[in-house]
């Protein structure tokens, strides 16, 4: 009877302990994300020109033949904190090219997840590194270079569909400005490659504030706009840089209440102006950018000549529907 007590005392403590320090408890079992998340084999897809053959891959433990075409080949490798050394034949001789191991997102994301305590745990894993996941190789003056993605062929064609996390507002009109930030919008578009890493997009898109209104004593307001946009756009390295033009609605509505009657006012002009971006490529078909348009011309009041702006942050998917020749 006393050891029942006694065991029933030491359960008790244990659990108003563990409520006390809930907190710490529940950081060590979320900490060393890299070594709760990370496999102990990556995949890897490497991409080579048509005169460029790859005859090994240190550290593969097996190749997937389903993914595999005559210029893109995926390998699943041992993380490892060591340089990872793939060889591949060109028309004259063999070469050695060399991927070096970085920390993963995983191992980062301890920041976030358990303020750092994660990173001791992960320190000496070899699962907290990772290589770069998509490699594209090829012959540039007799010497082999390494990058992330192949260049997109001239004739190209991709769908684009874009969707904003963060949308931000500068509206006037004759009576005042208007400055608000929303998550609301849809863009869509298509992308023409005239030459290689060379593409002109042409967009269409709209977007609002509603559910991030001003709200203000007996009233509210919100913001929207529809555009479109054509640019020309350069691919370089992991970024795609366009620049041109565009023409949107920008529509500033206030709604006002008292006790017996609403008044809806709403003021729109049309704007012809700028239309900036740059995209950073996530994945061979996702990228995360900013949007940026400046109005600079209005139809609807004066000064004709005045500044107004969409900025959008977003992520775009891109689907080829025409490959390029």
């Amino acid at each position: 009877m006393t050891i029942t007590i006694a065991f029933e005392q030491e359960i008790i403590s244990m659990i108003e302990w563990i409520k006390k320090y809930h907190t710490v408890v529940l950081l060590f079992f979320l900490s060393s994300c890299a070594t709760i998340i990370n496999q102990p084999l990556q995949n890897i897809f490497i991409a080579t020109d048509k005169n460029i053959k790859v005859i090994s891959v240190e550290k593969a433990v097996l190749m997937d033949s389903s993914k595999h075409t005559n210029a893109r080949k995926e390998y699943f490798v041992k993380r490892s904190n060591t340089p990872l050394v793939i060889t591949v034949q060109t028309d004259s001789t063999k070469k050695v090219i060399v991927l070096k191991p970085k920390n993963s997102f995983a191992y980062w994301y301890n920041i976030a997840a358990n303020y750092g305590i994660g990173m001791l745990i992960d320190r000496d894993n070899v699962k907290r590194f990772t290589y770069q996941q998509s490699s594209y190789v090829s012959v540039e003056d007799s010497s082999i270079t390494i990058k992330r993605f192949a260049p997109i062929k001239k004739g190209a064609i991709n769908l684009s569909l874009s969707l904003p996390f963060t949308t931000v507002f500068n509206m006037i009109d004759s009576s005042g400005k208007y400055n608000s930030a929303g998550i609301y919008g849809l863009e869509a578009g298509i992308d023409y490659f005239y030459s290689t890493n060379h593409f002109l997009s042409v967009n269409i898109g709209a977007a609002t504030d509603v559910f991030a209104e001003h709200f203000g004593p007996g009233y509210y307001e919100t913001g929207s706009t529809i555009y479109a946009s054509v640019k020309n756009n350069n691919a370089v390295g992991s970024f795609d840089l366009g620049y041109g033009i565009n023409v949107s609605k920008l529509t500033w509505s206030k709604i006002t209440l008292d006790s017996a009657t609403t008044f809806y006012k709403r003021k729109s002009n049309i704007n012809i102006g700028l239309s900036l971006s740059a995209q950073y490529r996530v994945a061979n078909n996702c990228r995360l950018g900013v949007l940026y348009q400046p109005g600079l011309l209005n139809t609807s009041f004066k000064p004709a000549v005045s500044y107004q702006h969409y900025i959008s942050f977003n992520c775009t998917w891109k689907l080829r529907i025409k490959k390029g020749s």
